[in-house]
């Protein structure tokens, strides 16, 4: 929360005094609780994130979990020759034909060959080629990384709820039918002449 009067706080060396003194204004007048430096974060990180986003191309090629956007590069060396094939528009191209990159690999290199291990990646505006399997597997860490949102972890809880409770129907609904099979096998119409046992006086 911003102090009831802005002098107090000296603006950040980056910032104009003005522009400080509006924020500040703003947050008190909003009801925000963030403090100017909060604020400022999240501008940044949103803007940040934003320019990422506008940065996605809006095309590419989706190989399984791992996005490629239009103008990757993708290559493969079998003995002496690299093969190499580009994201143009939703395809991948491989010597001027649409193709998938389990097929790229079969045709640079015959059966045997996993396309996750043999294709390196180049995207744009890298400069490292990425082995392919070692992407995905970093998309798949960052994603595991990722905590759930609140909707997500309801929605798990409840699934969970819904099994333990269904589970637990089950073994009531065992348990009764198994109660009652012992309950008739004891009754006299049920039990052999000779395992009865007499009435001793």
């Amino acid at each position: 929360m911003c102090p009831a009067s802005p002098e107090q706080l000296p603006p950040p060396p980056i910032l104009p005094a003005t522009v400080f003194t509006e924020l500040c204004s703003y947050l008190r007048e909003s009801g925000s609780t963030l403090s100017p430096s909060e604020a400022l974060i999240k501008a940044v990180q949103l803007w940040i994130a934003k320019g990422r986003a506008d940065a996605i191309p809006a095309q590419g090629y989706q190989w399984k979990q791992l996005f490629l956007p239009e103008g990757t590069r993708l290559r493969m060396q079998v003995r002496e020759c690299w093969h190499t094939a580009a994201i143009v528009g939703d395809e991948l191209i491989y010597k001027g034909n649409p193709t998938s990159p389990h097929q790229m690999a079969r045709q640079a290199a015959g059966d045997g060959r996993n396309a996750w291990r043999e294709i390196w990646v180049l995207m744009p505006g890298h400069k490292q080629w990425a082995n392919a399997d070692r992407l995905r597997a970093q998309l798949v860490k960052e994603r595991a990384a990722i905590p759930p949102t609140p909707a997500e972890s309801m929605k798990i809880a409840a699934k969970a709820m819904s099994d333990a409770l269904s589970t637990a129907l089950t073994l009531v609904a065992h348990a009764n039918d198994q109660a009652q099979n012992t309950l008739e096998r004891r009754l006299p119409k049920y039990r052999r002449a000779w395992d009865m046992l007499e009435d001793v006086d």
